[in-house]
């Protein structure tokens, strides 16, 4: 769960990117790297019968460089985080400075400690009143690099639509409800409710620093719900065939496979998925479940960030206020 630190913290995003892959010092095409999804493909990269040994991906991290050399903090540094669940791996690059927020460098990944999918993230360190090595920054989410995927697949998206549930009689019953998700027929639909006095403006046009802040905080609880909704539905759509959980295919397993290793980080997905399974059927109580279920959706849809970042903006404009 996300940490609340007893000082000043970078509230600009972290992005990371991978630029470039070679694989045994030869380069290989962009084609293995999605930008939007945040993901990897690594299968079949040789070329020949040889087994690749070593494979180095350029990565770059970018912040607000105002905001880092304007902070409390000195000496600012970034390293590149490679972990493997399965393989117990955990490697740190340090990366080379730029201008303005920006450092650069390379990852190594050795094909003897790493299977499945290895996540790559990045942390921003800084010496903090008097103290080295407080952390001050982290991406905002993790790269996927996917050693059993050729083609690095985009990430699903949920359809949203603006909708007025009193005017449809099977949404009637929850006319006051803001939003809710309709996982019945086909992909997930967000539907949110347009007689919400208020709510569309907010969502898509908000004016001033305020509206803009209730916006961040109101799409990360609603993203947080959406995830949760989905997470639950994708749970009951598992079947289990001579004892053994399957996994459901389609949008329910792609949620499944996402949030399983935040919500399960010491089991492999098959695991995680046995024991989802087992709780569902055997009717034990859930609260366990519930607890690392509001993790996961926190972290997939950044509510704890945007909640910490938004009360700390409020904060700084209650204070310029006094000092006005």
């Amino acid at each position: 769960m996300r940490s609340v630190f007893p000082y000043r913290v970078l509230s600009s995003d972290v992005t990371l990117r991978v630029e470039k892959i070679s694989v045994d010092n030869k380069a290989k095409g962009l084609d293995r790297i999605n930008d939007k999804a945040q993901v990897v493909a690594l299968q079949d990269l040789e070329e020949t019968n040889q087994r690749w040994a070593d494979i180095r991906l350029k990565v770059s991290v970018r912040t607000d460089g105002t905001e880092l050399s304007s902070g409390p903090w000195t000496l600012p540094q970034c390293v590149a985080v490679v972990t493997n669940r399965r393989t117990n791996v955990y490697h740190s690059f340090p990366l080379d400075p730029q201008d303005g927020g920006v450092w650069v460098g390379d990852i190594e990944l050795r094909r003897e400690e790493h299977v499945g999918r290895s996540q790559l993230s990045a942390s921003i360190v800084a010496t903090v009143d008097g103290i080295e090595g407080r952390l001050i920054g982290v991406s905002e989410t993790s790269w996927d690099v996917d050693f059993e995927a050729k083609v690095p697949a985009p990430e699903r998206s949920m359809k949203m639509r603006w909708i007025d549930f009193t005017e449809h009689d099977h949404l009637k019953e929850y006319r006051d409800d803001p939003w809710l998700v309709d996982s019945e027929a086909g992909e997930p639909v967000l539907l949110l409710n347009s007689s919400v006095d208020g709510l569309r403006g907010v969502l898509e046009t908000p004016h001033g620093s305020e509206q803009k802040l209730v916006r961040e905080i109101m799409a990360s609880q609603v993203a947080s719900e959406a995830w949760s909704a989905m997470f639950n539905a994708a749970v009951y759509a598992c079947d289990v065939l001579d004892g053994e959980p399957q996994w459901p295919g389609g949008w329910h397993e792609d949620v499944l496979r996402k949030m399983i290793p935040d919500l399960y980080p010491d089991l492999s997905p098959e695991d995680a998925l046995i024991e989802l399974v087992e709780a569902r059927t055997d009717g034990e109580n859930g609260s366990d479940l519930q607890r690392r279920l509001m993790h996961g959706s926190g972290v997939h849809s950044r509510k704890p960030r945007k909640v910490s970042t938004a009360l700390r903006d409020l904060r700084r404009m209650a204070n310029r206020r006094e000092t006005t």
